[in-house]
Formats: C-alpha cells, sequence, structure tokens
C-alpha cells in the first residue's frame, strides 16, 4: 500500500523543475509587466482614442439630408431655419431627396444624418392638443461619430426653434440610428486578441528555451532523469501563469474600455446607441478569455518548435515575430470585418489554414449567433489539435537536444 502511494505523487525532480521555471517568470519583472501592459494599454488606447475622435467629431461639419413632404408653413420654416443656420449647426452641406431615397441610405446603412419632414407635421403642430408629440423623424448613423454628433444638434435645435414658438406643445424628436451589423466593441476585441495574443508570449518562449540554450543551462537540464515531455510540461506550466495573467488584465481593459466609452457617451442624446455599438457586452467576456486562452496556448506551442531550433533567444524572437506577425495581421483585419468564411479558393483554403482564424470564426459565430454548435467544436478541436501537434514536435525536439548532450 505505502510503495502503491508513492507511485502517485508527483516526480521529485518535476516539482523541482516546475519551482524553478515559476520562480524564474516571477523573477523577470520586464516580462510580467510586458505581459500586464500589452492588454491593458491596447484596450486604455482604443478607449481614450474613441474619446478623442469622438471630441474632434463634435466640431466636425456634416452632410446632412432632408425631406420636406409638408405643404404647410411649419415644414418650409424649420427647412428655412435650418438654412440659415448651416455654420451655426456645422452643417457641410444640406441635400434634398425623396423620402425613398432616404428610406434606400438607410437601408444600406450609407446614410449620415436624415431628417425627414412628413406630410402632416404642420397638421398635427396645429391641430394636436397633446402636451407632447413626435412629428418629425431624425436618421442617423450610430457609428459614426460625426453623424452622432450632428444629430444631437439638430434635434436640440429644431425642438428649440418649434419648441419656443409652441409652448404649450412640446416637441420630440423622432430619433432612430442604424448601424453596421457587426458590434465595433466585439470586433474591436477579435483584432486585439489576434494581434497582442499571438505576440505576447515571444518573449517568455524566446527565454524559456532559447535562453536556456544561451545560457548553457540546457545542457544541464537534459541530463536530469526525467522525460522529455514532463520538462515540457513544466515549462508550459509557467507559460500558462503567464497567460492568466495575461488574461485577467485583459478583462480589466476591457471593463476600462467600457467605463471610457460611457464616460464619452453618457448624457449625449444618441449616447445609449453609441454605447451600444461601441462597447463590449461583459456576458461575452468569458468567451473573449476563453478564446485568447487557445490563441496562447497555439503561439506558444508555435514558439517552442522556433525556440527549439534557434541559437540564442534574439533569434527566437525576431523569428517568431516574423513567423507570426504577417497571418496575424491579415486574420487580425478580416477578423475586424467579420469576413474570413467568404473567401474561397487556395487563399481561403490558406486563411482557414492558419488556426487563429478559427478563433475568429469561433468569436463571431457565436456574437453574431449564427454558429451551430458543431461548426464552434471544429474550430476549437482544430487549435488544439494543431497545438498537440506542435508540442510533439517541440518535444522530439528536446529529444535531439539530449542525444547532442
Amino acid at each position: 500500500m505505502i510503495s502503491g502511494s508513492r507511485q502517485h505523487r508527483l516526480d521529485p525532480k518535476m516539482v523541482w523543475l516546475l519551482r524553478k521555471e515559476i520562480k524564474s517568470v516571477l523573477r523577470s519583472r520586464w516580462l510580467l509587466v510586458g505581459f500586464i501592459i500589452s492588454p491593458l494599454f491596447a484596450w486604455m488606447f482604443q478607449g481614450a482614442f474613441l474619446g478623442f475622435v469622438y471630441a474632434q467629431a463634435s466640431v466636425e461639419p456634416e452632410r446632412i439630408y432632408i425631406t420636406n413632404e409638408d405643404a404647410g408653413i411649419w415644414g418650409d420654416y424649420v427647412y428655412g431655419n435650418l438654412s440659415e443656420s448651416m455654420d451655426t449647426l456645422l452643417i457641410s452641406e444640406l441635400v434634398d431627396v425623396t423620402y425613398e431615397e432616404g428610406v434606400e441610405m438607410t437601408d444600406n446603412i450609407t446614410v449620415s444624418v436624415w431628417i425627414y419632414i412628413p406630410a402632416y407635421f404642420t397638421e398635427k403642430l396645429l391641430s394636436n392638443t397633446t402636451s407632447h408629440i413626435s412629428p418629425l423623424n431624425i436618421t442617423y448613423n450610430a457609428a459614426s461619430f460625426r453623424a452622432s454628433s450632428a444629430a444631437t444638434r439638430l434635434t436640440n435645435y429644431i425642438s428649440g426653434i418649434v419648441n419656443s414658438l409652441l409652448i404649450e406643445r412640446l416637441v420630440n424628436i423622432q430619433r432612430n440610428s442604424v448601424a453596421p451589423q457587426a458590434n465595433y466593441g466585439h470586433q474591436l476585441a477579435i483584432f486585439l486578441v489576434m494581434l497582442t495574443s499571438v505576440l505576447a508570449p515571444s518573449p517568455y518562449v524566446g527565454q524559456s528555451f532559447a535562453g536556456e540554450r544561451e545560457r548553457h543551462t540546457l545542457e544541464a537540464l537534459l541530463v536530469v532523469p526525467m522525460s522529455r515531455l514532463r520538462i515540457l510540461f513544466t515549462k508550459l506550466v509557467a507559460g500558462l501563469l503567464l497567460t492568466l495573467i495575461y488574461s485577467v488584465f485583459t478583462v480589466v481593459g476591457i471593463v476600462t474600455y467600457n467605463l471610457l466609452v460611457i464616460l464619452r457617451a453618457q448624457g449625449a442624446i444618441g449616447g445609449e446607441a453609441a454605447i451600444a455599438y461601441y462597447s463590449v457586452d461583459l456576458a461575452s467576456v468569458p468567451l473573449i478569455v476563453f478564446c485568447q486562452l487557445l490563441v496562447l496556448l497555439t503561439a506558444i506551442s508555435i514558439g517552442v518548435v522556433i525556440s527549439c531550433i534557434a541559437k540564442d533567444q534574439a533569434s527566437a524572437e525576431s523569428i517568431n515575430n516574423l513567423v507570426l506577425l504577417v497571418p496575424t495581421m491579415v486574420i487580425g483585419i478580416l477578423g475586424f470585418t467579420g469576413s474570413i468564411l467568404q473567401y474561397g479558393g487556395l487563399f481561403g483554403l490558406a486563411v482557414l489554414a492558419i488556426p487563429f482564424s478559427h478563433a475568429v470564426i469561433f468569436l463571431n459565430g457565436v456574437l453574431v449567433g449564427n454558429a451551430t454548435a458543431a461548426s464552434l467544436v471544429v474550430n476549437v478541436v482544430y487549435m488544439l489539435v494543431f497545438t498537440i501537434v506542435f508540442l510533439i514536435i517541440g518535444a522530439k525536439l528536446f529529444e535531439r537536444e539530449a542525444i547532442i548532450v
């Protein structure tokens, strides 16, 4: 019984190596700072940048489309005031369109701001006895800061000029927002997950493998009576510790980004639509973190193979970044537009062969809601199989190192 219980204990050499790797990771301050700063900076910079763009857009002119079907005095009154106040309202151009053209622009999401004054506008204003009426519509593109700002100015202005003369009936302008189908915040999450998660493990992988060879400590490690798979496993556990730290600060970065979006848009007319479009739904954060872990593991497995081949740490990091940067940028850009699956032929096959593309497909499928359970499983399995295969290759390269030693 005693000997049986001892067999199930952890190998002391493995525990020693695991402690050594974790201590090495925790002692590397710059490595830890990089894993903390990179997700925080990426999200906070984007939030601050959106705030800057929003502030700039609020003082930039915008093209306004208008349809005036009212035959009474109030339609002409509103139209005339808008024409005379174009400079004040920052209207670059006031374009007359038909109702059908306005609807077509709205359906195609090519509209900036469209003011629709219906035929019954004057009649409602003069005959309605209720205190609040909404006889006028403003449709704007919520994905455009400039259009959102212009819609806010126009809403306040039109309400002001009408309500100043018809005090007993306050006009509430009906506002309709349109935007591309994909939520900007979610597409941003996909892009940042691809870009930062693929490149972030490079310093650790280079330090832990090629760095050992450069410091001449790898030879001593490989003569330890322990399987190469266990050595690789202990190093990966230390890498997983870093990925968990990275994921925690990714969540902090997303929450901070959301706060910056809310602080900028809250209180403004149309702010709710802007928040809904630009923010990241916190309910989707666990999914984002899950995909990020898959991407990190895949990137680490590729980096292990590169690091086992490279002569020193600097070469390992350079080769790793060179090998991963181009496909990462391609996948990140395609993922930002949500269009990976629309490509066919050899290019489509090449894109699907890249493991990170399946994380993008997985996230898009779940966030948009058009994925099946089978397709999601296929994406996850492909990434896991890819990771396992490269880790096995890394273990074989370890065996080669042991033979050389």
